[in-house]
């Protein structure tokens, strides 16, 4: 997972250096700029690292196969999208060539009415109707017509072969797009039996890890131990957003309070502030129950600072709307998102799931004001 974080410390160093446009004005600043940004990412590292010692195997392993799983989803979620788009373009190309068979029967039959005509005529049209007029009026006026009918003629042929080269380029067009629509069809083939696997491999990291963290963790020590973890990630988190993330646009959350969306439609099954049933803990978010692979929407504008796996959350995506307000949805069968992405309002960043090891899939949803957990009800409706 340190490899994520520093990719996405690099990603959003380089984004507020090209959107406030300086450059480092000498070697020096952007030497000393350097300098700050790789202690910035040593410092995550340590922080990553002594998070995961205390990961044991079976936890290791559902975090492996929870990916693998939200990989695939994604991955047939995009090829389904490519699918779609084949097939419109397909019924596109068919149209046209329907529209242009049609259009080919009409310039034939009318090249056909016109050679007709010109084989009553015989041989040396031209000059016989020099030699049949003798009245200069009626022969300039027949000259113009017939002069007329063939430059029509010609027109016409030209028209047909034209639209013949393209009813043969779009009948080309057509199967090219046919193959691809067959590849990708076995492409989503092979993607589904993988991603069956993949959730095979799940279900058993799940029981693995049922067996063995809860045996060998309270579940008192482990809900602690998750939410220090979120913790530790989201100071770390304002610490990114305030050094590399300077002077957004983005103006927080202030405005919209009782006028939000909730992310996703579903029942309430833990509400902010109800007491868990171990301990003095008691919930800083709420979970939604919903639907495995549902859409989940961002609540507002703002742009993806975390976008990875953590214990107690699953597949989990952080979303900062400026004014340190921040937006937290956990537990997703995949992410759409990466991190340094702008999201618009109601924009679909994930499909809900049950990763992080729930049992039936819900959404974890929590919003923070200055690093401090609000209830969402009193911001959406």
């Amino acid at each position: 997972m340190h490899t994520a974080w520093s990719c996405a410390l690099l990603f959003c160093a380089m984004l507020a250096s090209s959107a406030t446009g300086a450059e480092p004005r000498d070697q020096a600043a952007a030497k000393q700029q350097l300098e700050e940004l790789r202690r910035a990412i040593r410092a995550t590292r340590r922080t990553l690292q002594a998070n995961q010692a205390r990961y044991s195997k079976a936890v290791l392993a559902l975090q492996t196969a929870e990916k693998k799983v939200g990989q695939s989803v994604r991955a047939l979620r995009q090829l389904t999208e490519k699918l779609t788009q084949t097939e419109t373009k397909i019924k596109t190309l068919e149209n046209r060539q329907a529209e242009l068979e049609l259009k080919k029967k009409q310039q034939q039959s009318a090249l056909a009415a016109q050679l007709r005509a010109a084989y009553a005529m015989g041989e040396q049209e031209y000059i016989k109707i020099l030699l049949s007029l003798d009245d200069p009026h009626a022969l300039t006026q027949s000259l113009t017509y017939f002069k007329y009918l063939t430059k029509a003629r010609k027109q016409q042929i030209q028209a047909l072969r034209d639209t013949l080269t393209e009813l043969a380029r779009i009948k080309q067009t057509i199967e090219q797009e046919r193959n691809a629509l067959r590849s990708l069809v076995e492409q989503k083939r092979r993607e589904q039996a993988r991603l069956v696997q993949h959730k095979l491999e799940q279900e058993k990291a799940v029981a693995n890890w049922k067996a063995n963290v809860e045996r060998a963790e309270t579940k008192l020590q482990r809900l602690l131990a998750n939410e220090k973890e979120l913790q530790a990630l989201i100071e770390k988190l304002h610490q990114m957003i305030e050094v590399f993330m300077p002077g957004q646009s983005l103006v927080g959350l202030d405005r919209l309070r009782g006028k939000l969306r909730w992310p996703v439609q579903g029942r309430l099954a833990a509400r902010f502030g109800q007491k868990r049933p171990f301990g003095a803990l008691r919930w800083q978010g709420v979970l939604l129950d919903t639907k495995e692979g549902q859409a989940v929407h961002a609540i507002s504008a703002g742009r993806v600072v975390f976008a990875d796996w953590l214990r107690g959350y699953g597949l989990l995506i952080i979303i900062d709307h400026g004014k340190n307000d921040l937006s937290l949805y956990g537990h997703n069968q995949t992410i759409l998102k990466q991190v340094g992405d702008w999201v618009e309002p109601g924009e679909v960043i994930a499909l809900a799931g049950k990763t992080g090891g729930l049992s039936t899939p819900a959404l974890y949803f929590e919003i923070r004001r200055n690093n401090t957990p609000v209830n969402p009800a009193i911001w959406c409706r």
